[in-house]
């Protein structure tokens, strides 16, 4: 299914690889005129050349605290119109309760909730303007979480709960607010992990029982479909949600 976002323009953070690519690939072919955020000029320069459209991009390091300043004043001056802010980007740190460290903690914070709040906050008067919409990266670490992920899961539980939050306080202007959850990707964080040198095959088949639909892990193009309907006309009565894209994981 496509969705006809001509005439609008989106925002995606984290978005020179992984999920991102993918939700910001998405959007561009269903029309959106895309502005992609990440730390790889390169990289990020390489994909907007290759979508269609015009499609932008800002050189940013969310894990510099005020990093959202510099990409909302960026993101403004190519376009005063931001319809869609798909808020991606993200860090994780593995590191258990007794072994947790500041600059991890801090690290994870930065970038999944500081940034993701105040770049939200940043772009709120163009959104309202646009009666646009809002759709922040989760995950279903929120719910649970594994042993190593306390600062990972506890940022995504606070993304979770800005997102309810937020859909209140903006729902008045006609913005809406709503956040994807994915369980197991193949592809995205894992990405580092299985390069690194982790055995594929073996951690998914050792998760194959926890996902009811068929053991499946969840592709980046599942995320950045469900990305793609909640920011689309079709989810118009849809706000405060998080939409887990899990294979029922959580069921």
């Amino acid at each position: 299914m496509t969705y006809d976002f001509k005439g609008k323009t989106a925002v995606v953070t984290g978005a020179s690889r992984g999920i991102g690519a993918a939700i910001a690939r998405t959007l561009a072919e269903d029309g959106a005129r895309v502005i992609l955020v990440a730390r790889n000029e390169d990289r990020l320069r390489e994909l907007s050349e290759s979508l269609p459209g015009d499609a932008n991009f800002i050189s940013a390091d969310f894990s510099n605290a005020d990093s959202w300043e510099h990409v909302a004043k960026a993101a403004l001056d190519i376009s005063s119109q931001i319809d869609v802010l798909v808020n991606n980007a993200g860090t994780i740190a593995q590191e258990p309760v007794k072994h947790l460290t500041e600059k991890a903690v801090d690290a994870v914070l930065n970038v999944n909730v500081r940034n993701l709040m105040m770049l939200t906050h940043a772009l709120t008067p163009a959104l309202i303007e646009a009666r646009g919409c809002v759709v922040n990266i989760s995950s279903i670490a929120a719910f649970g979480g594994t042993i190593g992920q306390t600062a990972y899961a506890a940022s995504k539980g606070a993304v979770n709960a800005f997102t309810r939050n937020a859909s209140i306080d903006l729902g008045r202007y006609g913005v809406r607010v709503n956040a994807v959850a994915p369980g197991p990707v193949d592809g995205g964080m894992w990405d580092a992990a299985f390069s690194a040198g982790v055995d594929r095959e073996q951690v998914m088949g050792s998760m194959k029982h926890l996902i009811p639909l068929e053991g499946r892990w969840a592709s980046e193009q599942d995320v950045a479909d469900a990305v793609t309907w909640l920011s689309s006309n079709k989810a118009g009565c849809v706000t405060g949600q998080v939409l887990s894209v899990d294979g029922g994981m959580l069921t």
